[in-house]
């Protein structure tokens, strides 16, 4: 399995709930978006980037690498955060679109939420709109993320992870 935020891939470590720091500090740099007061925004845009890296380079390291069609836009839905655990002994999963639409992609926020493993004192959800958040504009982000996707773009850092013996380049 492909974790794109905490861990590494299963097949470099099986246990997920360990966290690997550059991951989450690297998708947590990669926003490009600000909101009204100038803080870091993560974008779909840099979550799609960031996942076809991910798959790159998984796919040049890992010979257990398989990615069907119905992965994909699962994976652009749900990558799993290796157990993050906000409060002790108790598991939750956080997928790439949840960071988007509720934590609003809130760079703050996230590196609280992802690193700290805690709640920002005050934090609040990002969703204002009077249903919530409905499955309409939840699919609408998964979307944005899944047809954002070009591995393509990262063939260089995937031989270069390949050449380094590394699953993150």
């Amino acid at each position: 399995m492909l974790n794109l935020y905490s861990g590494l891939d299963t097949a470099f470590e099986p246990n997920q709930s360990v966290k690997h720091i550059p991951f989450i500090e690297e998708v947590l740099a990669s926003a490009t978006g600000k909101d009204k007061e100038g803080r870091d925004i993560l974008t779909p845009k840099d979550l799609s980037r960031m996942l076809g890296k991910r798959r790159a380079v998984a796919r040049a390291v890992n010979s257990e690498f398989s990615l069907s069609s119905f992965h994909k836009i699962f994976g652009s839905a749900k990558y799993v955060i290796a157990s993050l655990s906000l409060q002790a002994h108790s598991k939750h999963s956080i997928s790439s679109s949840t960071l988007l639409t509720i934590f609003g992609g809130r760079v703050d926020d996230l590196k609280s939420i992802l690193l700290h493993e805690q709640i920002p004192e005050g934090w609040e959800s990002r969703v204002r709109q009077p249903y919530g958040l409905t499955l309409m504009r939840f699919n609408k982000t998964v979307a944005a993320v899944h047809f954002g996707v070009r591995e393509k773009d990262w063939a260089e850092a995937a031989q270069e992870a390949k050449l380094h013996g590394t699953s993150s380049a």
